[in-house]
């Protein structure tokens, strides 16, 4: 997975010689030997790196544990997770506003009409109005953001413009 080296390979290597760096610094008047700097007493000899030699605290996908990590809460079963992306990886709601635009429809306008539950699991139920017509669908959603998606898919749908 990573590239094996030896521990003294960086030390060996051939300084550079051309490429793009070497070019900038010779165009703002810099000669090889000289130091960096506006005086030239900047060092001469090039950062040294350190090489990390051991695997510690390296790991592939296949060594990735797969018990909980703390703080990461699992998904709920029965929550659905953000709006499945349609057309090209767009976004309901936006390809609804798109083709309304499209075809000079007007802005299609959502309207909340359901909302129940207590205020830590509520469930909320968007309608959407397109040219006069309003798609509602069965199914009430976790959060508004996905209400107003489910209700852009319904109408995406119905006007025949996304099959699912």
């Amino acid at each position: 997975m990573f590239p094996i080296i030896e521990e003294d390979q960086l030390v060996r290597a051939a300084p550079v010689e051309g490429g793009m760096g070497m070019h900038l610094l010779q165009k703002m008047g810099w000669t090889p030997g000289q130091g960096l700097g506006k005086e030239g007493t900047g060092t001469l000899q090039p950062l040294l790196l350190e090489v990390k030699l051991d695997t510690k605290g390296l790991q592939s996908k296949e060594e990735i544990r797969t018990r909980p990590v703390k703080g990461i809460k699992p998904a709920r079963p029965g929550r659905r997770g953000p709006a499945p992306l349609v057309a090209g990886g767009k976004h309901p709601v936006s390809l609804l506003g798109e083709y309304c635009s499209k075809q000079k429809l007007g802005p299609p306008e959502y309207n909340l009409c359901f909302e129940c539950g207590p205020d830590h699991k509520k469930n909320f139920l968007f309608k959407v109005k397109v040219a006069g017509v309003e798609y509602q669908p069965a199914v009430a959603s976790a959060n508004k953001k996905q209400a107003k998606a489910d209700a852009a898919q319904l109408a995406l749908q119905k006007l025949g413009i996304v099959t699912q």
